[in-house]
């Protein structure tokens, strides 16, 4: 980096980058244009948040599973209060607090329609990120007075911050840089959050936090011009879980002057576009189980002889069971049902009690019956000839008059 002739210029190869972002603008489309109850909105809004803060501090290196993560931020839900020293908690926890908490900042703070991006916003979210638990050489909120040389040879190599004689000028030019935009593409939302974030981390502002500060940037950028669909998320899930990808690309963008940032940009769009499907997934296979539940209804009522109907009472209930038995656990997954073995659900206790007194031929034979209808696929496995159940959702279309 010379900073000597710094300044914020770059060049974007969009050729190749068009159809992701019709891609994007489809699938954001296609969201907003699907119904979701306030319980699978809140749902979705808490998944996102969660893996969020999960992504961005794992990035910084904080041990804690997602699971802890979700416990830290329900625990902040409850307290809704400021960050505190008094709690017995570990320096790692109130990370994760601390990145909640700004993140619920964000999410109010960028509502649609709200007042361009400050220095302020951006010294308010650092201030929030780091307080109380990012303590050498940094001062929460405040712009860093010593230089700073970060990077892992092993993610590119080193990266030195802006000098911090400068900084005060730097941030005045890069809130200019990005609340006017001064070429047709930066008015696209996802382009100019992502150049956010390249030049925010590039000048290094603060002591530490850098890359948590510039990833909610980014994604408050996107929550402003209402990119965040059904709730508030960021691409820092998806930066953490191609992390070599995401710091080499950075780096790989600062080689020379004006920064050729299309490599970051084209990882950043491609991770946007791959999230946004994630959103539909989730939508869809919730969608999916509510309209299967109705017509297991109207499959149970439908006679088919003078004292048969198309489902039995057992076996209406075994789909009922299956139902909850088959949700993915990915709640983003592409696939609306999970893969089930037989021998698992021979052994679970709803299944021992409804076939009480009954050979395990019945059970398989139900089975085969409801995969002939179409209401499950049924299959053997392999060599080990046990059977692998899944959902057919087909049985929607099939049975819905």
């Amino acid at each position: 980096m010379d900073w000597k002739t710094f300044y914020f210029k770059y060049h974007l190869e969009l050729d190749g980058l068009f159809s992701y972002l019709i891609s994007i603008a489809a699938s954001r489309e296609a969201s907003l244009n699907l119904f979701l109850s306030p319980n699978w909105r809140d749902q979705l809004d808490r998944l996102n948040r969660v893996r969020s803060v999960y992504g961005t501090t794992a990035l910084e290196g904080n041990p804690l599973s997602e699971a802890e993560v979700s416990h830290q931020i329900e625990i902040l839900e409850k307290k809704e209060t400021t960050s505190s020293t008094s709690e017995n908690i570990t320096k790692e926890q109130l990370q994760i607090r601390n990145a909640g908490r700004a993140q619920l900042w964000v999410k109010e703070r960028f509502k649609p329609d709200s007042a361009p991006l400050s220095l302020g916003d951006i010294l308010t979210i650092h201030k929030m990120v780091t307080e109380h638990s990012d303590t050498k050489d940094n001062i929460p909120g405040k712009l860093r007075n010593f230089p700073v040389k970060v990077g892992d040879p092993s993610m590119g190599g080193d990266h030195r911050g802006a000098p911090h004689e400068k900084l005060q000028a730097l941030m005045k030019k890069y809130i200019e840089f990005v609340t006017t935009p001064t070429k047709p593409w930066e008015d696209n939302p996802v382009i100019k959050a992502l150049l956010a974030h390249f030049f925010l981390v590039t000048i290094h502002p603060f002591g530490d936090g850098n890359g948590r500060v510039s990833r909610l940037v980014e994604a408050g950028i996107l929550y402003k011009h209402g990119y965040n669909v059904h709730g508030f998320y960021g691409l820092s899930n998806y930066f953490y879980r191609n992390e070599r990808e995401y710091k080499t690309s950075l780096q790989k963008c600062r080689a020379k002057q004006p920064f050729e940032v299309t490599p970051f940009i084209r990882f950043g769009i491609i991770g946007f576009a791959t999230e946004l499907v994630g959103i539909n997934n989730f939508i869809k296979n919730k969608i999916n189980r509510v309209v299967y539940r109705t017509m297991l209804v109207r499959a149970y009522n439908k006679k088919i002889g003078e004292r048969r109907r198309l489902l039995n009472q057992r076996e209406y209930d075994l789909l009922d069971f299956l139902l909850a038995e088959t949700e993915p656990i990915d709640p983003f997954s592409e696939s609306s049902s999970r893969e089930v073995k037989t021998v698992e659900l021979l052994k679970n206790k709803y299944i021992q009690a409804a076939y009480k007194g009954r050979k395990p031929r019945t059970f398989f034979r139900e089975l085969t019956r409801l995969a002939r209808h179409g209401f499950i696929k049924f299959r053997k496995d392999g060599p080990t000839e046990q059977g692998i159940i899944e959902l057919d959702f087909g049985a929607i279309a099939k049975y819905e008059t």
